[in-house]
């Protein structure tokens, strides 16, 4: 198991992958470091709506195009950081946001996410091997890797609060960034 946990982290922290780093430092934006038990729910529905999409598509109960998903993963970052703009520019102050259906939104892009990753697990499964070990190791890899990035994340923002009184500038800039590197990730 403890190699399964190791891949996942290791996947996460790729730095040939950096779509999941750039969407979850996308969602972090809105939220500071006293939000952390709304946040590591919200990478839980993250890490749920993967692991059921790589569980279906590891044991072939579905099969979906890879480039449509290529397509789809850089979409969901620019979706979420569409709605930073939205939130950061409509109101006057910075607000953290509220409400319920962010979980279901963020399960949703988790299901396109675990997509991505389907190729991989197949990948590394030994032939006649049980999905259950290597699925529960690898999620709980990338699940221990997305809380890094999410600690991370939020502690940069909580000493760029500290120093900056512009809270809101700096999400926006952060975002601006986020968005240009997705682009970029898109057309390279």
């Amino acid at each position: 198991m403890d190699h399964y946990i190791q891949l996942g982290i290791d996947h996460i922290l790729d730095p040939e992958g950096l779509d999941h780093l750039y969407f979850i430092m996308s969602f972090c934006l809105m939220y500071t470091i006293k939000n952390l038990r709304k946040i590591a729910g919200l990478i839980t529905a993250f890490t749920v709506g993967h692991s059921i999409t790589l569980a279906l598509a590891a044991l072939d109960k579905i099969s979906v195009n890879p480039d449509l998903i290529e397509t789809l993963i850089p979409i969901t970052i620019l979706t979420s950081c569409a709605v930073n703009y939205w939130t950061l520019l409509r109101e006057k102050d910075y607000v953290v946001p509220k409400g319920y259906l962010i979980y279901i939104v963020i399960l949703f892009f988790g299901l396109i996410h675990g997509l991505g990753f389907s190729n991989f697990l197949s990948a590394m499964l030994f032939e006649d091997e049980s999905i259950v070990t290597p699925l529960l190791g690898f999620n709980i890899g990338i699940e221990v890797a997305q809380l890094i990035i999410v600690l991370v994340v939020l502690a940069v923002l909580s000493l760029s609060d500290r120093l900056i009184e512009l809270k809101k500038t700096v999400r926006l800039v952060l975002n601006t960034i986020i968005t240009l590197l997705v682009i970029q990730m898109i057309f390279a």
